[in-house]
């Protein structure tokens, strides 16, 4: 295999330039940097939503990559609007919104592929060949007899990995048990080390208390070894409030003092695909946990329609009054 270098100056031999360059080229050279997906943090991320006008849908801003091809959807207003074929009178379907390289036309663009009507109806396959490839960014439920489509009919997959896909920085991706453990070895030991410390720090004060001040230390030594813990929660649907900037939902525990504590939001590793999706669909923004006895969880995306199945990794609780 030949030697490649590049990119570099031409230089003009009797007129004609030494060096050229194709599109190849340069989508060669960035291939090896950025996974094929969506930029989470450009704009809207090329979110699919529902206008409520007629059968019409809408693109929201954003960029992604293809194989080395770059995409943006900047419209002046961030949206592109996109029309859903008329439902059929008795059958339904299921249609795809796509994000999809066209080697053969030279270009991105987001289109809709119609799917097939049907009593139980199926999406059609994404494409990806020598000459095409998609990325799936949503499924639209196209229900008989409608004539609007609603956010309710349309399914976001831009966090399916395998159908789209996210580009959350300039690594395609690293294997990163081997980081863990060495992490998990040296936290370990760090935590080992502190807990014997501790001990050794309890052995010398403890003949300077008296037996329930003794008790009472060895029980909060005891205490903090249980953290950090990761406790079940569930998001209820009916206990998302509507707010100016979009959605909240508060977490309250009479226990939690945010001085000295940690609340972290994540997701159950058995959480099932409708559950992942609301939950990316809702678009956590912030959480807010300044408050004594609650945790206020932000949301500028979509409400959730069900209940989803998360955990609250806990650092530390510290006790208040009531």
């Amino acid at each position: 295999m030949a030697e490649k270098y590049f990119p570099f100056d031409a230089q003009l031999n009797d007129g004609v330039p030494d060096r050229i360059y194709y599109a190849d080229d340069f989508a060669n050279h960035f291939k090896p940097f950025f996974r094929n997906g969506i930029f989470a943090s450009q704009g809207d991320g090329l979110m699919v939503l529902s206008l409520d006008e007629n059968m019409f849908i809408s693109l929201m801003d954003g960029r992604s990559i293809i194989e080395g091809h770059g995409y943006q959807n900047d419209n002046k207003d961030g949206v592109k609007k996109m029309r859903i074929a008329n439902s059929d009178i008795a059958q339904d379907r299921i249609d795809i919104v796509v994000n999809r390289l066209n080697k053969i036309e030279r270009m991105i663009t987001t289109i809709v592929i119609k799917g097939e009507l049907s009593d139980a109806p199926v999406p059609p396959e994404i494409v990806r060949n020598d000459d095409y490839y998609d990325l799936k960014l949503a499924e639209v439920y196209v229900r008989s007899g409608v004539d609007k489509i609603q956010q309710a009919d349309i399914t976001d997959f831009r966090g399916d990995e395998e159908a789209c896909g996210w580009v959350t920085g300039l690594i395609d991706s690293i294997n990163s048990t081997a980081f863990f453990k060495q992490y998990q070895i040296a936290y370990d030991a760090f935590v080992k080390q502190t807990y014997a410390r501790a001990e050794d720090l309890f052995n010398l004060i403890r003949n300077l208390l008296d037996k329930d001040q003794a008790s009472y230390l060895a029980m909060q030594i005891a205490d903090i070894r249980t953290y950090p813990k990761i406790e079940p929660y569930v998001l209820k649907a009916e206990n998302w409030v509507e707010t100016d900037a979009g959605y909240t939902y508060t977490i309250y525990d009479s226990r939690y003092s945010y001085q000295g504590a940690y609340w972290e939001l994540i997701a159950e590793p058995d959480m099932n695909k409708e559950e992942q999706k609301m939950l990316t669909n809702a678009r956590i923004s912030s959480i807010d946990d300044k408050q004594d006895g609650k945790i206020v969880i932000k949301a500028s995306g979509i409400k959730p329609i069900d209940d989803i199945h998360i955990s609250i990794k806990i650092e530390r609780l510290n006790y208040v009054a009531g």
